[in-house]
């Protein structure tokens, strides 16, 4: 039978250290973060993708779950690449893509990583998978449990968007409210986690959860040709941009592409300690975050990902940017007036980050770039909705028609 999977083993970010596929979050020599490794020379004979199946898991032969019959999908993957014409006649960029996750099953880029999360939960006889989350991971983890059989328990702070409280609800087998940081529970969480009772579903730490967000990568490259120059996403807790950044390796030391694109981290200025810390040529310093629209930005402390993604940075020149809430919402309404593409806050968060690159020079507008729009707007407060009155009559329908034009 064909290898569902290449995957060799893993190595230590940190010391380097050679490690076996078993189900660890961190390497046991030093603490560090653990990135899988492929078998790229028998990739380069087979290929990255196997066209019999769609989506995700069609790049199943560089992701980390070996046994197929543990697969859980819910038809994730193969998300439209948007060359936003209008939004970029207005910004100056005449090759600007936006990579849309929106479409997903629970309309996030969440969605990639739980698939890969409960599907090597089911590979290493876990029956129940945890996550601790500012709304979407917990919608999509607990979603992707029933999927695939799993017991859910969802720690999600008490004053969540609604409607994505009342899909977890719903969905989890047990939804659990917490007051506070977000970053003291997760830390909290982390030490139960290493007991290795239950599944990590949270990617800070998981290499088997983060793995799934490296598609995206693949899929940019499969819909447009070549890697593009430049690579803008949102980051928190820093996995898109470190997932990303293996995937465009991977695709490079494969002889796929011939580069990797410069990458563009992009933070909330109430929870920025990336951005902090590229700019004072440092390390990460915990930060206690402010209020921002963008809930899903609200990490103050990334640990060792967001040290990974300052080496990523530097190493490949690359760019730290945040944003205003105000900036944020001004993308969010750009996106909807240019190109029809509504966005929660946090999604919208890179296109502000962008814009900000371009207008400050520190971005060439002619690159071919591609933008993270990472989430749906449909489960988002934000904006409220503006209406206006109308008569119930022929009238009146047509007062208001005339009034539009």
């Amino acid at each position: 039978m064909d290898r569902f999977s290449f995957l060799e083993g893993m190595t230590c970010v940190d010391c380097k250290a050679q490690h076996e596929p078993a189900y660890m979050l961190q390497c046991p020599l030093c603490g560090g973060l653990l990135d899988p490794q492929y078998d790229l020379e028998s990739l380069k004979r087979v290929g990255q993708r196997d066209p019999q199946f769609r989506g995700l898991w069609s790049y199943h032969r560089v992701l980390p779950l070996w046994d197929r019959e543990h697969l859980v999908s819910l038809g994730e993957g193969d998300t439209p690449l948007i060359h936003a014409r209008e939004l970029g006649r207005r910004l100056g960029m005449p090759r600007l893509f936006l990579k849309y996750e929106g479409t997903l099953p629970t309309g996030t880029v969440k969605d990639r990583t739980s698939a890969t999360a409960v599907s090597t939960a089911r590979q290493f006889g876990y029956r129940t998978i945890a996550v601790v989350s500012t709304g979407n991971a917990g919608v999509s983890i607990a979603t992707y449990a029933r999927r695939g059989g799993l017991r859910s328990a969802i720690f999600c702070y008490e004053r969540g968007d609604p409607l994505k409280m009342a899909h977890m609800s719903l969905m989890a087998t047990r939804l659990y409210t917490y007051e506070g940081e977000y970053d003291h529970l997760i830390e909290e969480f982390d030490k139960v986690m290493d007991r290795r009772e239950v599944f990590d579903g949270g990617a800070r730490r998981n290499p088997y959860k983060h793995e799934g967000k490296k598609t995206i990568a693949y899929e940019i490259v499969e819909q447009m040709g070549p890697a593009p120059d430049v690579f803008v996403t949102q980051s928190s807790g820093c996995e898109i941009l470190t997932a990303c950044f293996r995937g465009f390796r991977e695709m490079r030391d494969l002889g796929v592409v011939d580069s990797i694109p410069r990458m563009v981290a992009c933070q909330s200025e109430a929870a920025n300690p990336v951005v902090r810390a590229f700019r004072a040529g440092g390390t990460i310093r915990p930060m206690t975050t402010g209020p921002t629209v963008a809930k899903g930005l609200a990490t103050g402390r990334p640990g060792k990902k967001g040290e990974w993604v300052l080496s990523m940075l530097r190493q490949g020149g690359g760019l730290a940017l945040d944003v205003s809430d105000r900036e944020i919402l001004q993308a969010q309404r750009l996106l909807v007036e240019t190109e029809g593409i509504w966005s929660g806050p946090t999604g919208a968060s890179a296109l502000a980050g962008l814009i900000k690159g371009v207008q400050g020079g520190l971005l060439d507008p002619e690159d071919r770039t591609v933008c993270m729009v990472t989430e749906t707007g449909l489960t988002s407060p934000y904006p409220e909705p503006v209406t206006h009155h109308v008569v119930a009559s022929m009238e009146g329908i047509s007062a208001a028609l005339e009034a539009m034009t």
